[in-house]
C-alpha cells in the first residue's frame, strides 16, 4: 500500500497545512498517508473506501481522514476533490482544541459526513484560496492564516444546522446516508421519501441525478460494493456474503455481480 508522506506534500515539514486538489486517477490506488486531510467534493459523485467500508460520496460532502486510515475511491465519473492538509506532527500557533471539531467529520461514519450547499461550498473555497494565498504565506501572517481557517471549520460546522435543514440536497444527503447505513435492509420508497420530508418523484429523481443509478439499482450497488470489499478481506463463503449483503438468492447475486463488475465473485475471490 502507497504511504503518502508529509515531506512530499507539504512545501516543508515544518508546515502545519498544505493544500492539495485531485481528480478521480489520482485517488484510484488505495494508500494511506502520514497526515490528516480534511476533504471537500467539489464536483461529481463516487464510492470512498475507507478501512475497507465503501461509503456513496457527492457533490457538497464534507469528510475528515486521519492519519494511519486505508482508503480509495472507486466508481469516480467526473468525482473532483478538495484536499487540506494537516500535518499531526506540527502544531498550530494561535490554534487550539481544533481538532475534536473536525473529529466531527470523521470519515470512518457514514452518519458524520457533512454537507455543504453550493452557496457555503463558494464561501469555503474563497476562504480556502485565503488560507493558501501567497499573501498569506511568510510566517508574519501565520496569525491571519490560523484565523482564516478557524473560520472554514466553523463555516463548515455552522452549515450542518438548521441554516442547511431546508436544503431538498441536504435532505438528499441524509437520505443517502441512511441508505448507506441500511443496504442489506428492504425499503419502501414511499415511507421512506416522507421520512426525510421528499416526495417520492423527488426522492427517485434527486438519486438518479446525484448517483447516476436508480434508487433500486443504487442499493443493488451498495450491496454488491460490500460483497466485494468481503470478497477481498474475508475467507466468508461466496453465498454467506450473498445473505450478508441483502441478496436472497446465490445465483441472482452471482449474475449481478459479473454484470456490475465483469468477473464473477469466485473469480474475484482468486483474483486476491
Amino acid at each position: 500500500m502507497n504511504l503518502l508522506t508529509v515531506d512530499y506534500y507539504f512545501p516543508s515539514v515544518n508546515h502545519k497545512l498544505a493544500l492539495y486538489s485531485s481528480d478521480p486517477e489520482d485517488n484510484s490506488s488505495e494508500h494511506c498517508h502520514e497526515f490528516d486531510e480534511l476533504v471537500i467534493v467539489d464536483e461529481g459523485h463516487g464510492l470512498h473506501v475507507i478501512n475497507d467500508n465503501p461509503l456513496y460520496i457527492q457533490q457538497g460532502d464534507v469528510f475528515y481522514v486521519q492519519a494511519g486510515d486505508h482508503h480509495f475511491y472507486d466508481e469516480l465519473g467526473t468525482l473532483k476533490l478538495i484536499n487540506i492538509l494537516i500535518n499531526p506532527h506540527e502544531s498550530f500557533h494561535y490554534l487550539q482544541k481544533v481538532e475534536p471539531l473536525l473529529h466531527t467529520f470523521c470519515a470512518r461514519e457514514a452518519a458524520c459526513y457533512g454537507w455543504l450547499s453550493p452557496d457555503t461550498r463558494m464561501q469555503c473555497r474563497s476562504l480556502i484560496e485565503k488560507i493558501f494565498s501567497l499573501r498569506f504565506a511568510d510566517d508574519a501572517k501565520c496569525a491571519l492564516r490560523e484565523a482564516s481557517f478557524f473560520q472554514l471549520v466553523t463555516t463548515i460546522l455552522h452549515a450542518q444546522t438548521e441554516a442547511e435543514y431546508n436544503n431538498t440536497r441536504y435532505k438528499l444527503h441524509k437520505l443517502l446516508t441512511y441508505l448507506q447505513e441500511n443496504c442489506f435492509q428492504e425499503h419502501d420508497w414511499h415511507s421512506l421519501a416522507t421520512q426525510f420530508h421528499l416526495t417520492t418523484r423527488t426522492t427517485f429523481r434527486h438519486i438518479k441525478e446525484a448517483t447516476g443509478l436508480t434508487p433500486d439499482s443504487y442499493l443493488k450497488r451498495l450491496r454488491l460494493v460490500s460483497a466485494r470489499v468481503k470478497l477481498r478481506e474475508t475467507e466468508i463463503s461466496i453465498t454467506e456474503i450473498a445473505y450478508m449483503c441483502g441478496f436472497s438468492n446465490s445465483n441472482h447475486f452471482t449474475t449481478l455481480y459479473k454484470k456490475v463488475f465483469g468477473i464473477t465473485p469466485s473469480d474475484e475471490r482468486r483474483r486476491t
